[in-house]
């Protein structure tokens, strides 16, 4: 089987399209995911692929915390803007105008607007291939609405219905 055939067959994997935001000191970025799926009931854990040079690793590395936040059909510009944008060259919450929401149980805050934010603080870290496999017990959690969440889809953001 070709290479081509593989990645076509990957690709019609639906994902959720979220945000891995890390707040470390004064430092707050946000990355985009769609690798992420809930991988433990007891304790609740995530489980988020993340490329090895992400900015928000470093944070992460250091932070020890994050929070996963599930993006609405409707935000789509919020995940694409984060997914193509360095947090080392730009504070990408006030590029966006991004509101914010305190968490309860960690530092970092979640996005007001997103489907859903699960605060999280790292558990395990470890290589698979070319991304890195961060786990994260889920110690707090808010479902802010009841839209549809962002898909990534055939290797492009989808919405619901296309």
């Amino acid at each position: 089987m070709s290479n081509a055939e593989i990645s076509r067959a990957l690709g019609k994997i639906a994902c959720p399209c979220g945000l891995v935001g890390v707040k470390q000191g004064e430092r707050h970025d946000l990355t985009t995911v769609a690798w992420f799926t809930q991988e433990s009931s007891n304790p609740p854990q995530v489980m988020v692929a993340l490329h090895p040079h992400r900015y928000v690793l470093e944070l992460l590395d250091a932070a020890g915390e994050f929070v996963l936040s599930i993006l609405a059909d409707d935000q789509e510009h919020i995940a694409t803007y984060c997914g193509s944008h360095s947090g080392r060259d730009m504070d990408k919450i006030k590029e966006l105008d991004l509101a914010t929401v305190p968490s309860t149980a960690i530092s970092t805050p979640g996005v007001r607007d997103a489907l859903a934010n699960l605060e999280c603080k790292v558990s395990n870290r470890y290589q698979s291939g070319d991304h890195i496999i961060i786990t994260g017990q889920v110690v707090a959690a808010k479902v802010n609405s009841d839209k549809k969440p962002l898909l990534y889809y055939e290797h492009n953001i989808a919405h619901w219905g296309q």
